[in-house]
This record gives C-alpha cells, sequence and structure tokens, in this order.
C-alpha cells in the first residue's frame, strides 16, 4: 500500500502505458535514431526493442516522440524551408527558387540530376504547374512529365 499526504491507494499490478516504466534507456534511443535512418516503421522499431527486451514498458507512443526527438536534433534550429534547402544542397539537385519578399519563397523548382540528364535525351516534354500549401502559401510545384521516345 502506498501511503502519501494526498493519495492512499495500492499499487498497480501493471506498469504497461505509464510514462517512467515505458522510459527508453541511452541504448534503445541509439537503436531508435539507428533504424529511423534506416526508414524502418515505428511498429517494427517497437517490435525490436521487445525483441531485444521482454520486460519493456515502451509504447508506440513513445517510439514516436523518441522518432521526433531525433528528427528535430539533426535540423536543429532550421524551418522546414532551410532544411529543404540544406538537403537539397547537400545531396546535389538542380534547384532553383524565386522570393516574393526579403524571407519568402514565391517559386522553388528542383529535380534530381538523373533526371535532368534524361530530359535532354527526349523530345518532348511537358510542364505543369500545381498550387501546394505544404512549402509555403502561394508557393508551385512544378510537374516535369518526360515522354520518351522509341526508335
Amino acid at each position: 500500500m502506498l501511503i502519501c499526504g494526498v493519495h492512499n491507494h495500492e499499487m498497480k499490478k501493471s506498469f504497461v502505458g505509464q510514462p517512467y516504466a515505458g522510459r527508453l534507456t541511452k541504448d534503445e534511443k541509439i537503436v531508435v535514431a539507428d533504424m529511423t535512418k534506416s526508414m524502418v516503421k515505428p511498429r517494427n522499431i517497437l517490435l525490436t526493442l521487445k525483441e531485444y527486451n521482454d520486460n519493456t514498458y515502451t509504447t508506440i507512443k513513445q517510439i514516436y516522440n523518441a522518432r521526433h526527438a531525433y528528427r528535430s536534433s539533426i535540423s536543429g534550429s532550421n524551418t522546414e524551408m532551410q532544411q529543404l534547402m540544406m538537403l537539397l544542397d547537400r545531396d546535389q539537385y538542380i534547384h532553383w527558387h524565386r522570393l516574393k519578399d526579403d524571407n519568402v519563397v514565391r517559386d522553388l523548382f528542383w529535380s534530381h540530376p538523373e533526371v535532368v540528364k534524361l530530359t535532354t535525351s527526349c523530345n518532348l516534354v511537358f510542364l505543369s504547374t500545381i498550387p501546394t500549401k505544404q512549402i509555403g502559401t502561394n508557393c508551385r510545384c512544378l510537374i516535369l512529365l518526360v515522354l520518351h521516345q522509341q526508335e
């Protein structure tokens, strides 16, 4: 029996779902980070942790929280747009953008270098734009459709 100045209640028989009992250890956080880098689904990360330790009380919510913390630590204080631009530079995508104001992106175009090589070898290229709310307000994504001409 737990006796406290405010609560008097019996001990719980199961700690499933309790935040402290399901807290990830340092080793488990490293496993979650490595598996997140490898694009493993959260449910598979949880199954791996449970195989590693049968007595763990970790829940899927704690896995999602650990993945979010890991991704936030990578991007640091960058906004989503700054992170996107950094990744485009890092992965050597061909990209171009136009600003509306000093800090507001109006248009953004990016393409993988292999797609550019493919378009130079084809005769028919169709370009189209669609509005998107994901990147920013009044920003449009460019859709590139390449038809390969059979010889």
